[in-house]
């Protein structure tokens, strides 16, 4: 009982919430973050592999190998 009554606060207060700094939380800090480099990633590499996944799937119907 002893050891339950020690831990049990330091176990709700490890999954409690973190405030959140400024009224954001880290997600969002980290999702700003993120954002311009993966429409950066994906303006750099979308066509691309949309064009191979295209002929890729055109090969298959048409049964060419190319």
């Amino acid at each position: 009982e002893a050891l339950t009554a020690v831990v049990a606060p330091a176990v709700a207060a490890a999954t409690a919430p973190a405030p959140a700094a400024a009224g954001r939380t880290m997600e969002e800090v980290v999702l700003d973050a993120l954002r311009p480099m993966l429409k950066e990633w994906l303006d750099a590499n979308l066509p691309a592999l949309v064009e191979a996944m295209v002929a890729k799937e055109i090969s298959r119907i048409t049964g060419k190998r190319g």
